[in-house]
C-alpha cells in the first residue's frame, strides 16, 4: 500500500512539475503583454500628473493606427486598418461610464446610419464601422505614418492650448 502511495505521489509531483514548465512562446507573449501594460501605466500616470481631463494617444500597431481619446469618463477608440498605403476599414468603439449613456449614443448612431455600418451595443460599449465614404474623408491620400503624424500634431496642439489656458489662470 505504501508503495502505491509513493508511486502515485511521485506521478503527481512529476505531472505538476511538467505542467508548470513554461514554453518559449508563452513566455515571449507574456513579456509583450507586460511591456504593453507598463506603457499603458506610464501613459496614464503622465495624464494624472498633468491633471489632464482630456487624454489623447495615438499608436501605430502593425498595419493599424489606433487613436485613443479619453474625456469626461468616456473612452473613444478609433482603429484605422491599412492595406499598403490605403485605409480599408475604420472601427470605432466608445466605452461609457454607464449603460444609459451608451444607449443614448447607440440611438444617436442608429439615427445617423448613413455614416456607420454594423452598429452594436453591448453593456456600456457602442461599436461600429465607418462607411467607406466617411473614412475616406479622413484618410484619403494619407499613409498610416502620415495619419499618425496628423493625430500627433493634433494632440500637441491640444496640449499647447491646455498649457496656455493654465497659464492664464
Amino acid at each position: 500500500m505504501r508503495r502505491i502511495m509513493l508511486v502515485v505521489s511521485m506521478a503527481v509531483a512529476l505531472a505538476a512539475m511538467t505542467g508548470c514548465k513554461e514554453n518559449a512562446g508563452y513566455k515571449a507573449e507574456r513579456q509583450a503583454m507586460d511591456e504593453h501594460m507598463r506603457q499603458e501605466r506610464k501613459f496614464m500616470d503622465q495624464a494624472i500628473k498633468d491633471h489632464s481631463p482630456d487624454v489623447q494617444r495615438v499608436d501605430l500597431i502593425d498595419s493599424t493606427v489606433v487613436y485613443t481619446h479619453i474625456y469626461d469618463g468616456i473612452i473613444d477608440i478609433k482603429a484605422y486598418t491599412f492595406s499598403g498605403n490605403t485605409c480599408v476599414e475604420v472601427e470605432r468603439v466608445y466605452t461609457f461610464p454607464n449603460q444609459m449613456m451608451a444607449l443614448r449614443h447607440y440611438r444617436n448612431a442608429i439615427e445617423k446610419a448613413e455614416l456607420y455600418d454594423n452598429i452594436q451595443l453591448f453593456n456600456n460599449q457602442v461599436k461600429y464601422d465607418l462607411k467607406q465614404q466617411q473614412h475616406e474623408l479622413e484618410t484619403k491620400g494619407l499613409s498610416k505614418e502620415q495619419l499618425k503624424a496628423k493625430f500627433d500634431a493634433q494632440i500637441e496642439k491640444a496640449k499647447a492650448d491646455l498649457k496656455k489656458h493654465h497659464a492664464k489662470k
